[in-house]
C-alpha cells in the first residue's frame, strides 16, 4: 500500500505539471501564449522581455526598469525567436547576430513561462499593462 501510494504520489505532480503544455500542440499556439511582456521571477532581476510574432518569424525585445520604476529602457540586443517542436515539446531557439542558442520549453501557460538551458530552469512570470 505505502509503494502505491509513493508512486502515486511521485507520478501527479509529473502529470499535473505536463498538462500545462499539452494545449500547445503546435507552434502557432505556442507563439500565442509566448506573445507579451515576460519579468523574471527573481526580485534582483530588473529586465521585462517582450515577445512578439509577425508572420510566423519571432522576436524579443529585452528592456531594463528605470530607477524611478515606471518607465523602461529598451536595449539594443534584440534576438530573433524561434520556436522548435521536437518528440519532448518545444524549444526555444534564440538567434542573436553572433551566437544562438536553444532553451528548453518546460512550462508555459497565459502567465507563467519556465525555461531550461544548461540543466538550469528559469522560472518567469507574464506582466500586464
Amino acid at each position: 500500500m505505502n509503494k502505491t501510494l509513493i508512486l502515486i504520489l511521485t507520478l501527479l505532480p509529473l502529470i499535473s505539471f505536463g498538462q500545462h503544455l499539452k494545449y500547445c500542440e503546435s507552434a502557432k499556439q505556442v507563439e500565442s501564449y509566448l506573445s507579451g511582456q515576460w519579468r523574471e521571477n527573481n526580485a534582483e532581476s530588473k529586465t521585462v522581455y517582450k515577445y512578439w510574432f509577425t508572420k510566423g518569424k519571432g522576436h524579443l525585445s529585452e528592456s531594463e526598469i528605470s530607477e524611478n520604476g515606471e518607465e523602461l529602457i529598451e536595449l539594443e540586443v534584440q534576438p530573433f525567436v524561434e520556436i522548435i517542436k521536437y518528440d519532448g515539446g518545444f524549444k526555444i531557439k534564440f538567434i542573436y547576430q553572433y551566437e544562438t542558442w536553444i532553451s528548453e520549453l518546460k512550462y508555459l501557460n497565459s502567465s507563467k513561462l519556465v525555461l531550461k538551458r544548461n540543466g538550469v530552469e528559469t522560472e518567469f512570470y507574464k506582466l500586464y499593462k
